[in-house]
């Protein structure tokens, strides 16, 4: 299917992909110190404490979810570049060039 036809289709778009990637990789990065200061700042828990210690654990499963629904919403954006490295050796030399290209440095950016 052509690029054009793929997004005429419904597919998604090339730049929204980048933009996906990008704002979900921060996004990331940012939720792991958020998490911890939720817990141990806002709940008032105490560190290496075993009930803190499940309340964190917690609290990521559900935003791993959470990222699982944000990939769904975009589309195929994902903040993981093992994720898009797959696509990139499976496809075409174009998407290749792709993924290798854009996605990844959008990733890591």
């Amino acid at each position: 299917m052509a690029p054009a036809a793929a997004v005429a289709a419904g597919g998604p778009s090339k730049s929204r992909l980048l933009v996906a990637d990008f704002a979900m990789s921060f996004m990331w990065v940012c939720s792991s110190p958020l998490l911890k200061m939720f817990v141990f700042d806002v709940l008032g828990m105490r560190s290496h404490d075993p009930v803190s210690e499940i309340v964190k654990c917690a609290c990521s499963i559900t935003n791993m979810f959470f990222f699982a629904l944000l990939g769904q919403v975009s589309r195929g954006g994902t903040y993981n570049p093992l994720n898009v490295l797959s696509d990139a050796v499976s496809g075409d030399f174009l998407r290749f060039l792709f993924v290798f290209g854009a996605r990844i440095p959008a990733q890591v950016c």
